[in-house]
């Protein structure tokens, strides 16, 4: 074996050993700490399902028909929402209104009962009624679940007339302090 080969796998060794040691942190007793969790750039995240979900449900924007964007519920309890929910109702909406679609502002109808704090709560009523009042092609609307790290959302375009669900769309977000800040505003 000649000294450059040595040389060569002794380097090799050791960075390897190196990037083990900088991807990982302990504590005196050895113990690993966990790194705390970054939030994901919301906007960037709810224009992505948005842009997914018009993707899947292209042939709607030639309609030009109204859409009624909503808060996104907790899947526990689609009474319940947080400022989480109403961020991702809100920017997905905005999406679809920057791609050339009408979009309804629901909170601003007299009459569709909106819950204080809580947003407007699509899931948990009949789409058909409500899109039928404000003349609405789809609803977009979703769910979110609250993990130990992350939030997984479900993002839907939902058609009006019969509530048959046109398009989907999953993703995850990182609970981070943002995340965290926003969920616990209900």
């Amino acid at each position: 074996m000649s000294c450059n080969t040595i040389l060569r796998a002794g380097v090799l060794c050791l960075s390897t050993l190196g990037l083990g040691i900088l991807g990982c942190a302990s504590t005196a007793d050895d113990t690993p700490v966990r790194q705390p969790v970054q939030d994901a750039n919301l906007v960037s995240a709810n224009y992505g399902a948005a842009d997914a979900l018009l993707a899947r449900a292209s042939w709607l924007k030639e309609r030009r028909e109204p859409l009624l964007a909503a808060t996104f519920v907790d899947i526990n309890n689609l009474e319940m929402s947080s400022g989480l929910g109403r961020v991702i109702g809100e920017q997905v909406g905005s999406r679809f209104a920057q791609e050339g679609f009408t979009v309804v502002e629901i909170k601003m109808r007299n009459n569709i009962f909106v819950k204080e704090g809580a947003g407007e709560f699509m899931l948990s009523r009949s789409v058909k009624e409500i899109s039928q009042s404000q003349n609405a092609a789809a609803v977009i609307a979703g769910t979110y679940a609250v993990g130990r790290q992350s939030v997984f959302v479900n993002a839907r375009l939902i058609r009006a007339t019969d509530s048959l669900v046109l398009a989907s769309y999953d993703y995850v977000l990182p609970l981070g302090p943002d995340a965290k800040a926003l969920l616990a505003a209900q």
